[in-house]
Formats: structure tokens, C-alpha cells, sequence
């Protein structure tokens, strides 16, 4: 158990590997071992809601020293997935499953193994032996400052394939996937590549227009996680949506010179 679990562990942490290193803020040397180079601010392109340039903005959010950003990430990341899970797996064992009271036939003479019930796990009918049994995966926990510095480098790291619109997600008429679709390939992205929309003023119309489209996720400033960031490969913010993220993660001489 201890081999298999040890094992999940470095699926995960391959996993997350991966997924950074396609971004240019992270490297993977020759010898496998994660390696980061310091992450500077990055210029963020603004496009209109119809696709024209619109200028650009800078993203320059909190990060972790060298050699301890992935540590947060993966454990941010693990907590997600355990959070995420149902726990609702379960099965009978020989004292749960009906029946079986009497037992099938006498001691001897019979030439069968000796049975005392109908229910036990080595017969079809039979309960489970070790079988999962419901429980809460979100019984790990994770400190606040942790889990917010984990989603800020995941978004630091995602800067290059970033895009801001400086408009809010909002749509006119009935819902319709084409105006979704218009809208995103306006970007230069595809939208079949993992896009994330980020989004501050909840639209109906656009939330749906866009549920149609299985690469695209609606997602809420507040609600963003490294689970998202690693899914991703383009991410949309609204102007809105940028501000606010910029303003809870950025860096806090960077908050400083941006109040003056």
C-alpha cells in the first residue's frame, strides 16, 4: 500500500510538472529535476470585445523562492482533487449483504468445504473483503496564504498565454455558441486549445452561449484554482476580472507603486 501510495504521488508531481513547463517561466533541465529562473513582470496584451489591439497591462503577481513554488502548487493542487471527490464508494461486507443465516448444509459428509453461511466473500453472492467504504478525501487541510500564493503563481505562470478584454463578458439577443466562437477566434485562439474565460459581472446569456463549447470553462475571479491553470491553455480575463486578480495576487511593492 505504502509503494502504491508513494507512487500516486509522483504521478501527481509529473503531472504538475508538465503542465508548468509549457510555459517560458519554467525549466526542465536534462536531469528531470525541476528548476525555476526568476519570474519578472509580464506585458499582457488588451484586445477590444471585437478583437482590435487595445494596448497592453502588466501582470506581475506574488511567487514563492526558487525551489519552493512547486511544493505549493502540487499541494494546492492535491487538495483540490481530494476536495473534488465524492466519497461516496461503498460496499456490503458478509455482515451487511441479506441472507445467509443458516448455513447451506451439514459439517460433514458432503465433500464441500465447510460453510457456515451463503454470504461469505469467497462465493458469488458473497460480501466484500476490504472493499471502499464512504469517506471525506477533504479531511486534508491547507493554510489560506498558502492556497492563495499556490493560484498566484499558477497565474503568473499562465501570463504569457494570457489575454485581457477590456469589456465585461456580456452578450445581446438569444444565446448563441457562434457568437462565443466569433468571439474567441476574434483573440487569435482557438477554441478547441483549453480556453478559460475569467469573467467579474455574471452574464446569463454568455454563460450559456458558451456551455455548448466543451474546451471552455466560465470561471469567476474568485473562483479560479490551479487545477484550472493547469487545464488551460489560454486564459481570458475581463478587464474587471484582471484588475481584481491583480489586486489580490500581485506583488506588494507593485500594489504600492500602482496607488501612487
Amino acid at each position: 500500500f505504502a509503494q502504491k501510495k508513494a507512487g500516486m504521488r509522483l504521478l501527481v508531481a509529473d503531472l504538475v510538472l508538465v503542465c508548468l513547463a509549457a510555459t517560458e517561466a519554467f525549466v526542465v533541465p536534462r536531469s528531470g529535476t525541476p528548476r525555476r529562473t526568476a519570474v519578472e513582470a509580464v506585458s499582457v496584451p488588451v484586445r477590444t470585445f471585437e478583437g482590435a489591439q487595445s494596448g497592453s497591462a502588466t501582470m506581475d503577481l506574488r511567487t514563492a523562492a526558487s525551489g519552493k513554488d512547486m511544493y505549493v502548487v502540487h499541494k494546492k493542487y492535491v487538495h483540490e482533487r481530494r476536495s473534488a471527490r465524492a466519497g461516496t464508494a461503498s460496499t456490503k461486507t458478509r455482515g451487511e449483504v441479506r441472507g445467509g443465516g443458516r448455513k447451506p448444509y451439514k459439517q460433514k459428509g458432503t465433500g464441500n468445504a465447510r460453510r457456515g453461511s451463503t454470504r461469505s466473500p469467497l462465493i458469488v453472492g458473497g460480501g466484500v473483503i476490504f472493499g471502499p467504504k464512504p469517506k471525506n478525501w477533504a479531511n486534508k487541510k491547507i493554510n489560506k496564504k498558502e492556497g492563495a500564493l499556490a493560484v498566484s503563481i499558477a497565474l503568473q505562470n499562465k501570463a504569457n498565454r494570457a489575454v485581457v478584454v477590456d469589456a465585461d463578458f456580456k452578450l445581446d439577443g438569444p444565446p448563441k455558441t457562434k457568437k462565443i466562437v466569433d468571439f474567441i477566434r476574434n483573440l487569435d485562439i482557438d477554441e478547441a486549445d483549453n480556453v478559460l474565460l475569467v469573467y467579474d459581472d455574471y452574464d446569463e446569456t454568455f454563460d450559456k452561449a458558451q456551455a455548448n463549447l466543451p474546451k471552455t470553462v466560465f470561471r469567476r475571479q474568485d473562483k479560479i484554482t490551479v487545477s484550472d491553470m493547469l487545464w488551460a491553455n489560454n486564459v481570458v480575463f475581463s478587464k474587471k476580472s484582471f484588475d481584481w486578480v491583480t489586486n489580490k495576487y500581485g506583488r506588494p511593492e507593485a500594489n504600492d507603486d500602482d496607488s501612487e
